[in-house]
Formats: C-alpha cells, structure tokens, sequence
C-alpha cells in the first residue's frame, strides 16, 4: 500500500464516545476505476463490528468523515486543516503517473 489514508468518524450514541477508523488503499481504488468510494461508513462500520442494521449505523451516516495521516502521493491532496481529501485530484495524478511509467517502459525499449 504506497499512497493511503486513514478514515474515521467520531460520534456519540447512548451517551459513549465512539471513533471507529479504516485505512484506504488509494492505490487499489484508483486502480479499480471506482468514482467514488461506496459505502464508506458501511466499510468502515464493518471493519469496526458495528451492525449494517445498527443504530450506531444510522448515527455514522450523519456524522462527519475525517480524512487523516496520509501516506506517499496522499499527502498533496489531504487538508489537515479540514480533515478532507481531494479523490479526483489524487485519481488523475495517479492516472497521469501510470501513463507516464508506461510510456517510459515503451521508449526503454
């Protein structure tokens, strides 16, 4: 995983402090060709055993989603001061980086 970011969303339910988290690998999303990143809470509600049919569920729907500590690439794209990541930005630069390497692969030969 070269270029990553960390997702979590902080919230409250019956009077407990909740901050379930996940990791994202950009570099696997950009590759699959996905717009955007579906189901992200789901995701995320899975990876922290919180139920599809949950409460919690229902309050992380509404909560904020807060973008942290970025790894390779990542970090041009991430606004610490916001919490937020610009995907379409990442996903052309990484296209525009996979089309140079291979263009270079080409001209080597």
């Amino acid at each position: 995983m070269k270029n990553s970011i960390g997702v979590k969303i902080a919230f409250h339910f019956k009077g407990q402090a909740f901050e379930p988290s996940s990791r994202i690998d950009l570099d696997d999303w950009a590759r699959r060709g996905d717009e955007a990143l579906r189901d992200l809470v789901k995701i995320i509600a899975q990876e922290n055993q919180i139920g599809s049919y949950s409460y919690e569920l229902e309050v992380m729907e509404v909560s904020e989603v807060v973008f942290v500590s970025p790894t390779g690439i990542a970090e041009n794209f991430w606004s610490p001061e916001m919490g937020t990541f610009d995907f379409n930005g990442f996903k052309q630069y990484w296209l525009a980086e996979q089309a140079f390497t291979q263009l270079n692969q080409i001209s080597e030969n």
